[in-house]
Formats: C-alpha cells, sequence, structure tokens
C-alpha cells in the first residue's frame, strides 16, 4: 500500500510539472496584453508619476460621467478607470475622489464639474478644468515643474502641489475665484498678472466680470507677491498683505480696437500706492504713478493731529480779564481822544 501511495504522488507531481512548462511557453509565446485592457490597478504610470487613466473612488451621493467615447452621462461606476477627457459632475451634498496616481488626488465636493485632462504641451502632466463649485487636491510636494495643474475660466494654476483648496461660484455676472493654499504652492496665472508662489496658508480671492472687462484680486490671509504688466516697461511687484486689492480694467481703444488697461493697487488700509495705464502693444501710450507710502500717511495724519492739539491748548488757556479785553479792543484813536 504504502508503495502506491509513492507511485500516486510521484505521478501527480509529474503532471503538475508538465503543466507547469506548458503555461510557461504558451505565456512566453503570447504578445503583451494591451494597456488599455488591463485593469486600473495593474496599469503602470505613465512618464513617472500618473496612470494613464484616472479612477474614481468614494462616491458619496450622486455622481455623474461623461466619457469622451460615450458623449453623454451617465451614473458614475466606483473604482471605475476612465479615459482623460471625460467630465465629472456631483449633485447637492454628493462627494467623489479622482484618483491620478497613490500619491495624487482631487476631491470633488457637492455641486462641482471638472474634467480631467492632460496640459496641451505636457502629456505626462495632468490638469483639473474647474468649471463649477469646489475640489480639494492632495498631491506631493516635491512634483517636477508644470506636473499638475488646475484651470479655471478666469485664472491658470500651475506647478500646483501639496494640499489646497479652489472653489468657483458665478453669480449674476461677476465669476468668483478663491485660492487656499494648505501646504505646498502654486502659481497663479492671469491676464496682465501672476503670482510667482502662492504658499502656505496664503489665500486670494479673483472677482472677474463674466465679459472680462474688469478683475479684483483681494488678499484675504497670508502674505505673497503680486507682478502686474505694465506694457513694455518694468512690470509692478506688490507685496500683497490681507485686505490690500489690486484693480484691473480693460477696454478696448475706440480707435483701431487696442486694449487698453488700467490698474490700481490699494494698500490694506485703503490707500492707493500705484496707478498706472497702457495700450498693450504701444510702449509711448503708457502712463503711471507710484504713491509714496509715507508721504501718503503723513498727509492723511497730520490734519487729524493738529486738530486735536489745537483744541487741548485752547482748552488750557486761561479766559483774559474783561478790562483787558476792551483795553485790546479799544482802537488807538479813540484812546487818543479820550485822553
Amino acid at each position: 500500500m504504502m508503495d502506491q501511495t509513492g507511485v500516486f504522488r510521484a505521478s501527480v507531481c509529474a503532471v503538475a510539472a508538465v503543466f507547469a512548462i506548458t503555461a510557461r511557453a504558451q505565456d512566453n509565446a503570447q504578445p503583451p496584453v494591451a494597456a488599455e485592457q488591463q485593469p486600473a490597478a495593474e496599469q503602470q504610470p505613465t512618464g513617472k508619476f500618473f496612470a494613464p487613466l484616472v479612477r474614481i473612488l468614494n462616491i458619496r451621493g450622486f455622481c455623474e460621467v461623461n466619457n469622451p467615447d460615450v458623449g453623454a452621462f451617465k451614473p458614475a461606476q466606483e473604482n471605475k478607470a476612465y479615459p482623460l477627457g471625460t467630465l465629472f459632475r456631483t449633485g447637492a451634498d454628493s462627494s467623489a475622489l479622482l484618483v491620478f496616481s497613490p500619491q495624487e488626488s482631487v476631491q470633488l465636493l457637492a455641486g462641482t464639474e471638472v474634467v480631467a485632462a492632460t496640459p496641451d504641451k505636457s502629456p505626462d502632466g495632468r490638469i483639473v478644468r474647474l468649471i463649477s463649485g469646489k475640489i480639494k487636491t492632495s498631491l506631493r510636494e516635491n512634483l517636477p515643474e508644470g506636473s499638475f495643474g488646475v484651470e479655471t475660466p478666469n485664472a491658470s494654476c500651475k506647478n500646483v502641489e501639496g494640499r489646497g483648496e479652489y472653489s468657483l461660484t458665478v453669480e449674476a455676472n461677476t465669476e468668483t475665484l478663491q485660492i487656499a493654499t494648505i501646504t505646498g504652492a502654486a502659481r497663479i496665472q492671469g491676464p496682465q498678472y501672476h503670482i510667482p508662489a502662492l504658499r502656505a496658508a496664503n489665500t486670494v480671492n479673483i472677482q472677474t466680470a463674466a465679459d472680462r472687462s474688469f478683475s479684483r484680486l483681494t488678499s484675504v490671509s497670508g502674505d505673497f507677491s503680486i507682478i502686474l504688466a505694465k506694457g513694455d516697461e518694468e512690470p509692478v511687484n506688490f507685496g500683497m498683505s490681507p485686505k490690500a486689492v489690486v484693480k484691473i480694467w480693460r477696454e478696448n481703444a475706440p480707435v483701431g480696437g487696442r486694449p487698453v488697461i488700467s490698474m490700481l493697487v490699494v494698500s490694506p488700509t485703503g490707500i492707493a500706492r500705484h496707478r498706472f495705464a497702457y495700450a498693450e502693444g504701444r510702449p509711448g501710450l503708457a502712463t503711471g504713478e507710484l504713491i509714496a507710502p509715507a508721504e501718503e500717511e503723513k498727509v492723511e495724519a497730520l490734519p487729524v493731529l493738529l486738530s486735536s492739539e489745537v483744541k487741548k491748548a485752547e482748552a488750557a488757556k486761561p479766559e483774559p480779564a474783561k478790562e483787558d479785553t476792551e483795553k485790546k479792543d479799544t482802537p488807538p484813536a479813540e484812546k487818543s481822544a479820550d485822553q
């Protein structure tokens, strides 16, 4: 009996070995499966950071997708990978998570609509086009330049890294974009201005008219620099601090239609710091004024200080005697006549 058992085990091992050799030979003979046919979890990141598809997770409430290959909205499927160029939108009291790599993701909050895509000149990078609503980014802080961005109709956020919040709302004829950098940094680019680095704890509010004729940038928190175009002259570099405001007016010249830009920079205390205007492409048509902060503050402060001191001095003076007053008020001619 023991001999038969040993023979049976040896036979099983031999058959298993034959099947293993056959399967290995078939694997070597078959061509590799295309990346599009592989499950999302098995796909290797393109470039060095991002997967070729974007996966959606943690769907809460109502979420729809518009796949460019389909051309119509359909309910989003949990843990499914979609091609770049897909439009995602969430309903009220809903949220979802877009995953671009194991370490890069974007959370869509309620009432949000975005498109996940690639930049035109950087196929290995990723961008999220925010159409409306609010998103939160969770990215590495050591991403190479140009890896990730957030685009909106009135501004472009480049070199985005770390954690940040981006919200876009439309009320009447005004679009309001608020950008808050919690960690990491982002570069903000807009017409006639850019913010080189919006860093941790910095928040900026950008209001833009629907026809792009006016923009208002307000520093909500933190200190950062803003670079303002000044035609062909050197740009203005202004340090923004909370409540500082930059206003930009745009219109086309009645003759020739050339864009004419006017700017006003206001300090946190409400005092104008810079005023200038220029015509794009016409270096000879430019005006500007730099207001010295010290002089402006002096002009505003002196009248108040002088008036209070004068009041105190007048109140401290003793009232003159009645006789002295009469003598002082009597003209010299009358005194000589009395005498």
